[in-house]
């Protein structure tokens, strides 16, 4: 009886959820440039040990379709224990780049972020990921946005490049959800979530907010903490989504099934820490679902009864999730994808359990750290 009313109850939330984070997504439009772009941005980057990709996000920057003398990019060497600081001094040359090596004082990400920020110039705040990769209409895209939202923040899409096989297919199918999902909630007032990798704000709101202030003890977290501070201070005009190709950053899938999984237990442990009632909600909803789901199926094996209430949920959360991953898909130009959509539904209900779970029980590391 528990599991059966936890299964329906979860299910009408699930439900209700998807409905307006795809009505949400569909609702967003793409804006077409207006004018020539008249405000100064600093793109602000923190690196550690990305000696195979920092030189080519390097190059992609330097050559971003934007006035040169509007943009800046700062780069934060964060402690590397490979060739990545001397790959970045390699590009002392050009003007706009100016490089950073953070000191003993300074540890992890968020400190690495801040040290960058402090030095920016710009009015605007664009960060990217050292491990991605961003087309050359990138920036100008984000700034369109933000001249034309009238909010303080701007969420761009991120997508995994070329993905192959199984798993790298199953991070990229889950990527695209949690991407369309925190648009979709967004274009409806309610802003979940946003993603480092490719973000833009204004620097007085950053400051205003007090930046990372207040959760630099814990690991990550630097954009989705900073939303929430957002979301406090200016409500609905906090964030905006950029639903256009243009301003698309791929990046890769991990290297293996165990880096994907601390990756996935890092971002699960952070979440204790959340403030933002309608994420907790959301995650809760999606949370109690799955877990029901699981256990509906485990049971089954003692309780036969129980399968077909299983088999009616998991046939709903296939038909209510598949609109939002089918528009989302399309709209990365990864519909390719959606083969492996049955797959990914069989496997997402015990990750998600599994990760809820474990993401906040196991200890995990990130090159090399057991936090920041």
């Amino acid at each position: 009886m528990v599991i059966s009313w936890v299964l329906l109850t979860g299910g009408i939330a699930y439900l209700a959820l998807i409905t307006v984070f795809t009505l949400g997504w569909s609702k967003l439009r793409s804006i077409p440039f207006s004018g020539t772009p008249s405000v100064f941005v600093s793109i602000v980057l923190a690196a550690r040990n990305e000696e195979k990709n920092i030189g080519k996000l390097l190059s992609r920057l330097i050559t971003q379709d934007y006035p040169g003398h509007l943009f800046e990019i700062i780069v934060v060497n964060d402690h590397s224990l490979d060739q990545t600081p001397a790959i970045i001094d390699s590009f002392s040359s050009f003007p706009c780049l100016k490089a950073l090596h953070a000191g003993e004082e300074t540890k992890g990400k968020k400190q690495a972020l801040s040290l960058g920020i402090g030095r920016a110039q710009g009015r605007l705040i664009a960060t990217v990921d050292a491990d991605c990769f961003p087309g050359r209409l990138w920036l100008r895209t984000m700034v369109n946005y933000y001249e034309t939202s009238g909010c303080r923040m701007v969420a761009g899409p991120v997508a995994i490049r070329k993905p192959r096989g199984i798993i790298p297919s199953f991070q990229a199918l889950e990527l695209l959800s949690l991407v369309a999902s925190g648009a979709g909630a967004a274009r409806n007032g309610k802003s979940i979530m946003c993603n480092g990798a490719n973000l833009l704000y204004e620097k007085e709101a950053y400051e205003e907010a007090g930046g990372f202030s207040g959760n630099v003890h814990i690991g990550g977290g630097d954009d989705m903490f900073l939303l929430e501070k957002f979301i406090r201070l200016y409500r609905t005009k906090s964030l905006a989504f950029a639903k256009d190709r243009r301003a698309m950053v791929h990046t890769f899938a991990s290297e293996s099934l165990r880096s994907f999984l601390e990756q996935r237990f890092r971002w699960v442990a952070k979440s204790p820490a959340y403030r933002n009632g309608f994420l907790i909600f959301t995650a809760v909803a999606v949370l109690l679902f799955n877990l029901a789901l699981l256990g509906s199926l485990l049971a089954s094996a003692f309780l036969p009864g129980l399968f077909p209430l299983f088999l009616a949920a998991f046939l709903v959360k296939c038909i209510i999730d598949f609109p939002i991953l089918w528009m989302a898909t399309g709209f990365a130009d990864q519909r390719k994808l959606m083969a492996w959509y049955l797959p990914f539904q069989l496997i997402y209900f015990v990750f998600i359990t599994l990760s809820g779970v474990a993401g906040n029980l196991l200890s995990y590391s990130w090159k090399g750290r057991s936090k920041y």
